[in-house]
């Protein structure tokens, strides 16, 4: 396991207090998240490393943030570069699934240094609330992906008690 993913797992478990650390950890939305994050793997600035061989960084992409209030939930998804004709969104349950292709920007010139990510990704990011696919909305603008949907709030009927 590598060390983030290590350190990150060791977070997670000072944050658990009390009970069954294994049954706690697995119902917690963070964990799942973490379990369900997509990793690639991207050339780093250096090649060729002191072994001689290609070394790599592992990142997430894209990055995402969801934001929520009572009434809406928005999930921001960063694809620089990325024409919206090479995503495609997908809802199972409350998993949204974002997947697409990122291309060289430049294709006729050699890459000798790079920071940003190119190739086929898939991100699976889980949603607070269950929704239907007709209750999204998708927008796309200055390669950042803002999908939302509002939330339905049901007031109960209130019960007379005798």
């Amino acid at each position: 396991m590598e060390m983030d993913k290590l350190k990150q797992w060791m977070d997670i478990a000072k944050n658990m207090h009390g009970g069954d650390f294994w049954n706690n950890i697995f119902d917690q939305d963070f964990a799942k998240q973490f379990m369900n994050e997509q990793q690639f793997t991207q050339p780093s600035a250096n090649t060729n490393g002191p072994s001689g061989r290609e070394e790599k960084t592992t990142r997430t992409f894209p990055v995402i943030d969801v934001l929520e209030n009572e009434n809406e939930v928005v999930v921001m998804i960063e694809v620089p570069g990325v024409m919206k004709e090479n995503l495609e969104l997908g809802l199972n349950g409350t998993i949204l699934t974002v997947k697409g292709k990122a291309l060289p920007i430049h294709p006729q010139l050699n890459l000798t240094y790079s920071e940003r990510f190119y190739g086929e990704f898939q991100r699976q990011i889980t949603l607070p609330d269950s929704v239907s696919p007709n209750q999204l909305n998708a927008k796309f603008w200055n390669g950042i992906l803002f999908v939302s949907y509002q939330r339905t709030v049901e007031k109960g009927e209130i019960i007379p008690i005798d």
